[in-house]
């Protein structure tokens, strides 16, 4: 643990509400433009302060001036630009937007501040205006600007001639107004209300129309009040109380929680009516930074680790002592939004993401401690829908539908104990898909089965979930049945005669959507569908037959054939040649002149490739023949194209086309001692 010493400095009672404001006042611009998170990191604050003499009543201690310094003190000066304007009746003093990145430079801003004298009288109108000439010289592209005006919200110009009436400067007051909404930058409003003449409508007037938030300060009891106002709106941080002790003169000591790792800046505030002579911090930050003034003491931990600090201080006896904490984060919010269909359920995603790098923040411990609500709200009705998201891992989600085509705005807050975060998703146009016909659109009935139910949900449907309405425009064979449609999206159709009609129906959503499509009806007799089946059944039979006729197992060539050549047109002798059928393989045919090719014979008979044999069943041998030649099975002439079936031992005489040659073939069954 380091071990750091402070001095405290006496606290006046109405200087806690403005410390307090201030602490929270400072974060409370970073959410009032969250989709410029990213682009806008920094903060141009220009103070605009009543330095008339009547604030030596209403301000004595000179409250206004703390609050600045501590405005300084708290902020991230590598970060904040800070300018001031201290008018009466005329511009007393004015300080261009200065970066408080360097300290001296925040030290002499400082002592311009402590050494302003009140005097003179109040033009509001004045005021306001070089503070916007401050912002408006001094823009910054990475800046979010601000104005914040401490005043009791009135103009006097008293006695003394200016050359200027209420009425300037309240022209003056209402152009500031409409330059604020034209640049997009809030005024914030501090009404300091001594002795009840603050002029509370022109201050709230200013804060409303420009988008920031008023505050009548009168003293601590007025506090709980600008909290909740405070709270309803866009703060980023909120104070946390760490204590409240009526201090004993001695050393006391309190503990000081870091609830997670994404702390970027710790800021813990002592308050007291009187001095605190010492204080201790033991801390393992960084670099721990302390400031004081004659009306408040604060301490900075830049990134501080998660877990528990000791603070020790010695206050005057008696005094009651506040301790508050509060922490920035250098994070924001934001939200995924899938792509979204009307009526379909749709995942919303939140989370936490870091500045510097846009990477989404995974520390469970932050997560935990959120509560989370989108916001809904449709832009044509003003009507808002808040939903609750719960915790999904490393972030929130919440599932919705968008039951209602239209423009919508999304926009999130994510809370947490000592935080807040909202962000605006991009605007959404949900848009109304029609209906649409999902399949062919022919239906069959049969005519003696009666009416029949025909569900419309089959052939129509809608993206959208919408519920449809039916309506038939045309019917092309109204005689063919009845037709009547139900509220549940059921048409009854109860046919008459066979045949076929087009029902032309308009099918339409919840919003007007539409489409027009056919269906196609057709009526048949149970007679016709017997018969259909009975074809089918008959086709099914012959095609079973046709492929077992060409897939049944064929007969294979079995036994020998032996040629007796008998007379050659050559003279040729020719002795007995045998020819084994079963070698010539899976042949379905087998040609004369293929058996002559096998051995050899030469003889010019060209009729032999129209004489052909084939395996028959059981051993026999089918011959054919498409010649002239004169072929005889035994003493019975085989006539031309006919097939004639050969057994075993059987002769065939062929007298071929020449008239001269002549051949016995015989044809024996092969045994195992027969040799080839």
């Amino acid at each position: 643990m380091k071990y750091n010493k402070n001095h405290s400095i006496q606290i006046a009672p109405i200087f806690a509400s403005f410390v307090i404001f201030f602490v929270i006042f400072f974060y409370l611009l970073a959410e009032i433009t969250p989709a410029k998170e990213e682009a806008e990191s920094g903060i141009d604050a220009v103070f605009v302060i009543d330095n008339s003499y009547s604030m030596n009543a209403t301000d004595p201690n000179r409250v206004a001036a703390e609050v600045i310094k501590m405005f300084m003190d708290m902020s991230q000066a590598a970060h904040t630009r800070i300018g001031f304007v201290a008018y009466n009746h005329k511009i007393v003093e004015s300080q261009e937007l200065t970066s408080l990145a360097a300290e001296e430079q925040k030290n002499k801003l400082k002592a311009k501040i402590e050494n302003l004298k009140f005097s003179g009288y109040t033009d509001l109108g004045l005021g306001l205006s070089k503070g916007a000439d401050l912002i408006h010289s001094g823009k910054n592209s990475t800046s979010r600007p601000m104005m914040i005006l401490l005043s009791d919200g009135g103009t006097d110009f008293g006695p003394i001639s200016t050359g200027r009436e209420v009425e300037d400067s309240n022209k003056d007051v209402e152009r500031i107004i409409s330059e604020a909404q034209k640049e997009g930058y809030p005024i914030f409003t501090v009404g300091l209300n001594h002795d009840g003449s603050v002029n509370a409508a022109q201050l709230e007037k200013i804060a409303a129309q420009t988008g920031g938030v008023s505050f009548i300060t009168e003293s601590a009891a007025d506090l709980p009040d600008i909290f909740n106002r405070i709270f309803a709106k866009q703060i980023r941080s909120v104070l946390v109380p760490v204590a409240t002790i009526t201090a004993t003169g001695d050393l006391q000591e309190v503990t000081v929680t870091i609830p997670n790792e994404n702390i970027d800046e710790a800021n813990i505030i002592l308050l007291s009516p009187h001095p605190i002579t010492e204080t201790h911090l033991y801390s393992n930050a960084n670099h721990v930074q302390f400031y004081k003034s004659q009306k408040y003491s604060l301490m900075k931990m830049p990134q501080p680790q998660k877990g528990s600090y000791l603070l020790k201080f010695k206050g005057s006896p008696g005094d009651l002592v506040k301790i508050n904490a509060l922490h920035n984060y250098n994070i924001r919010a934001g939200f995924e939004m899938p792509q979204v269909v009307k009526g379909v359920p749709a995942t919303i995603s939140a989370f936490l993401l870091n500045e510097t790098d846009g990477k989404k923040l995974t520390n469970p411990d932050i997560y935990q401690t959120l509560k989370a609500e989108l916001t809904i709200t449709d832009v044509s009705t003003k009507q808002e829908q808040k939903l609750p998201m719960t915790l999904a891992g490393n972030g929130m989600s919440v599932e919705t539908t968008f039951a209602h085509s239209g423009k919508y705005q999304t926009s999130l807050l994510l809370q947490g104990p000592d935080f807040y975060r909202e962000a605006t998703g991009q605007g959404l146009e949900i848009t109304n898909a029609s209906p649409e016909a999902i399949s062919d659109g022919n239906i069959l009935l049969s005519k003696e089965d009666g009416p029949a139910s025909i569900d419309l949900s089959t052939h129509f449907r809608d993206v959208n979930h919408d519920k449809l309405s039916y309506t038939i425009d045309t019917i092309s064979n109204d005689k063919l049945a009845d037709y009547s449609l139900e509220n549940n999206g059921i048409m009854l159709i109860s046919p008459h005669r066979t045949g076929e009609s087009v029902i032309k129906l308009t099918v339409k959503d919840s919003e007007g959507g539409s489409v027009t499509s056919n269906l196609n009806l057709t009526v048949r007799s149970i007679w016709t569908r017997y018969i259909m089946i009975g074809s089918f059944v008959l086709g099914l039979f012959l095609v079973t037959l046709i492929i077992w006729f060409v897939l049944r197992p064929k007969p294979k060539f079995v036994g020998r054939l032996e040629g007796y050549f008998l007379n050659t047109a050559s003279g040729n002798d020719i002795p007995v040649k045998y020819w084994p059928l079963p070698s010539f393989g899976k042949q379905q045919t087998i040609r004369l002149s293929d058996l002559f090719a096998s051995l050899a014979i030469n003889e010019p008979l060209p009729e032999t490739e129209r004489i052909t044999f084939q395996a028959g069943k059981q051993g026999t041998l089918l011959i054919k023949h498409n010649t002239k030649c004169s072929i005889e099975k035994g003493k019975t002439p085989i006539p031309k194209n006919k097939k004639e079936m050969i057994h075993y031992n059987d002769k065939i005489y062929i007298t071929f086309e020449d008239h001269i040659t002549e051949i016995e073939l015989r044809y024996k069954e092969i045994k195992p001692s027969t040799l080839s």
